[in-house]
């Protein structure tokens, strides 16, 4: 629990130094390059998930059984690197997909693509820390991403005064190369140092052993992040870069509850769960009941504090507009705390290896999501990815509530 709180209190200090970073910005910023810049930081989180391929939710397990870590985190370093050649060339073409035609650009993209590398590393060595116990080490690194970015706005502004979206886009690749080379500093003397010999090619029959493997957590990541980025990318698209903006900036608001409870809790309990469901049933069902009640009281205190602070922080960020859209807010509060009440049967489906089925859970909300919010953003707008968001976490929960329950009966119970 102590490990827990402390947990909680820095990624608190993390996520309200980001939602300083993302209030400032909708300050100085016009909305039009607020919402440009946000949906190149939505495609940096696709980056992340793209490079790593789910890969975790293979090497989070082998963590926690394995004697000996080293062999998993060189068998990582060397599934990214022989797939690299094909990862940026998805990557390229996912961002012409994706993006309005204003923001492709040959610079925006080398500069994407860049950050995006950096910012999987440094997500990769946050995890690693945090699976492995280092839990001071890992909650740290989130305060160093936000604080840097911070810092080097600040310095801009007071020496050059002026910023918009092209140099704010630097300003991001400059704050991650400085946040790559202090994590890898404090990676490689708590956990592994890396050589160029580590630096191989998988042969092809362990890169078809892996990849195998990993299908149901390709087709997850797939959904989730479609489910997640979706409705930006189509309101960018068929509503403006100004309505992209407003949603952005209230979505990041609502998404302060999935972030609060997968790194102050989800993480933090998952090695327990994993282990204990192997070894004592009994201290499992302990330890996921306090992970099921943090989770669901947690969320519900968090959207209610949110819901009362919004319009001082609309008025501090001198965008009233904002009000008008204060539904829709609502409706991503209401989505989240669904989101993070179907983590609990989530976990559980996780820890007995059945993500076949969480997959297949997950692209029928995939499919939910996307004919929605095509029928509704054009119809009504922001609002519509509101509705779309918030009926795609029912049918989540539903389903990997009864899958969950009928999979108790047989391994728990």
């Amino acid at each position: 629990m102590r490990n827990s709180i402390e947990s909680v209190l820095t990624r608190g200090i993390s996520i309200l130094s980001k939602f300083l970073l993302l209030g400032y910005l909708a300050k100085i910023l016009s909305l039009e390059d607020y919402g440009s810049f946000q949906l190149i930081s939505y495609f940096i989180m696709i980056s992340t998930s793209i490079f790593g391929l789910e890969y975790y939710n293979i090497s989070n397990r082998n963590i926690v059984k394995a004697d000996t870590k080293d062999e998993i985190y060189i068998g990582h370093l060397r599934f990214f690197y022989t797939l690299s050649p094909l990862i940026f060339i998805l990557q390229i073409l996912v961002f012409l997909a994706l993006f309005p035609s204003e923001l492709i650009t040959l610079s925006n993209i080398f500069l994407i693509l860049i950050i995006g590398i950096l910012d999987y590393f440094s997500q990769e060595a946050y995890r690693y820390f945090m699976i492995n116990k280092l839990y001071r080490k890992g909650n740290v690194q989130l305060i160093y991403k936000s604080g840097f970015f911070i810092i080097l706005i600040l310095l801009y502004e007071f020496f050059f005064l002026d910023i918009d979206f092209k140099v704010l886009l630097q300003i991001l690749l400059l704050s991650y190369i400085i946040l790559f080379l202090v994590v890898y500093k404090v990676f490689s003397k708590h956990l592994f140092q890396f050589t160029l010999k580590n630096f191989k090619y998988l042969k092809f029959s362990e890169l078809k052993k892996i990849l195998t493997e990993l299908t149901p957590f390709l087709l997850l990541i797939f959904f989730l992040k479609g489910i997640e980025f979706f409705d930006k990318f189509l309101i960018g698209k068929q509503v403006g870069l100004e309505e992209t903006g407003i949603y952005s900036f209230l979505f990041s608001m609502a998404s302060v509850l999935g972030v609060f409870v997968i790194s102050g809790f989800y993480i933090i309990y998952l090695p327990q769960l994993i282990d204990n469901f192997k070894r004592d049933k009994k201290e499992f069902k302990k330890v996921f009941f306090k992970f099921s009640m943090l989770t669901v009281t947690t969320s519900i205190v968090i959207a209610i504090v949110i819901v009362f602070i919004s319009p001082y922080v609309f008025e501090i960020i001198d965008k009233e507009i904002m009000l008008k859209h204060i539904d829709v807010l609502y409706l991503l509060l209401i989505g989240f705390v669904l989101h993070n009440t179907s983590l609990i049967p989530h976990v559980f489906l996780y820890v007995c290896h059945d993500e076949r089925k969480i997959s297949l859970i997950m692209g029928c909300a995939f499919i939910v999501n996307l004919v929605l919010n095509l029928f509704m953003i054009p119809e009504f707008g922001i609002m519509g990815a509101g509705y779309s968001f918030v009926i795609t976490y029912i049918v989540v929960l539903v389903f990997k509530s009864i899958r969950a329950i009928m999979k108790w009966k047989k391994v728990v119970v």
